[in-house]
């Protein structure tokens, strides 16, 4: 099993795999997911009566999901295609946990409930949400779309929208504002860090200093581990030192490291224990990832840091997005 999981890795980070095959195999793979949610869900018998037009984006408990940041770039991107074809659009998101515990409607009514969907095959049909294909073109004569399976790719970037990332922040402000209990919390932590008035940082590390994500394997020994800590604190020295003045929050996966940044630099490191919500979905772990998400949306800039031995991460690029900001790589 590990020998799958390393060949699973070792695949989405290549970019021969990525740019040429990538696109055709989940085809296939979600072709064949969608042949057994028809078999065992889906008939031709008449159900109820639909009306309008509505695109399902469906987060199904019986499979494996991404982390938050792709599942953000999926719903945006289906949102986006029912747009494109006068589609309502609604998420049924209810496991791990409900996403409407953590965000609600903005402009967009799109919470849904599993009574609203149709198993009809004269109402309803299943389709894929592949981020690295065409923007699909909908049937009207179809009342219901039902989306269960994803890949948290941009499909407003595979597709070169024109202002594809002003218009991924449009639609993703469009269907989302803080919910209470995050409003609470970015409320309190507003009175440190103001909107626009300082400079966000985020490393990504998955398993580099510690055990933190499943199927990943960029394991270090102490010295090299060492060796990464003292080059991104460096990183940040030099982030301040560019931005005189400014305050900075580091935000990070690792409790090690943010640990370290507190010991030695003037920096903001808010509260709250990390976990990654597809293998952690206590309250709290959740609520933190919602947390760093806002308020680096909120930052004046968004720089991440990425070396060869951490993970390319877009969480922080989609949330300076979702606040309308710029985001830079800074490469240690």
């Amino acid at each position: 099993m590990e020998l799958v999981e390393k060949l699973k890795c070792f695949l989405r980070t290549n970019p021969f795999y990525k740019k040429y095959c990538q696109t055709h195999v989940n085809d296939f793979r979600y072709g064949i997911r969608n042949r057994k949610y028809y078999s065992a869900l889906y008939s031709w018998k008449k159900d109820k009566e639909v009306e309008g037009h509505t695109v399902y984006f469906i987060i199904d408990p019986q499979i494996s999901h991404p982390g938050l940041a792709d599942r953000f770039k999926a719903i945006v991107g289906t949102y986006y295609i029912a747009k494109q074809n006068g589609f309502d659009f609604k998420i049924l998101f209810s496991h791990p946990f409900s996403l409407n515990d953590y965000l609600r409607p903005a402009s967009r009514q799109w919470i849904a409930t599993k009574e609203e969907l149709s198993y009809s095959r004269r109402n309803s049909r299943i389709i894929a949400y592949n981020g690295g294909g065409k923007v699909p073109r909908l049937n009207k004569s179809v009342k219901q779309y039902h989306v269960y399976c994803y890949i948290g790719y941009d499909i407003l970037e595979t597709n070169r929208i024109g202002n594809y990332q002003q218009l991924w922040g449009k639609l993703f402000r469009e269907l989302f504002r803080p919910a209470p209990v995050l409003e609470k919390a970015l409320q309190e932590y507003s009175a440190i860090l103001q909107e626009n008035e300082f400079i966000a940082v985020h490393l990504r590390f998955v398993n580099a200093l510690e055990p933190f994500e499943e199927n990943q394997f960029n394991f270090l020994d102490q010295e090299q581990k060492e060796g990464l800590v003292q080059r991104c604190l460096e990183a940040i020295r030099t982030i301040q030192k560019q931005y005189t003045g400014k305050k900075v929050a580091v935000f990070s996966d690792s409790a090690v490291f943010l640990k370290r940044v507190r010991e030695e630099l003037p920096v903001t490191v808010l509260d709250g224990e990390i976990g990654h919500i597809s293998f952690n979905a206590a309250d709290h772990v959740v609520l933190k990832t919602f947390i760093d998400f806002y308020m680096m949306s909120r930052a004046q800039h968004v720089i991440y840091i990425l070396s060869p031995e951490m993970y390319p991460t877009v969480f922080s690029y989609y949330a300076a997005l979702a606040g309308g900001k710029t985001c830079r790589k800074y490469l240690v």
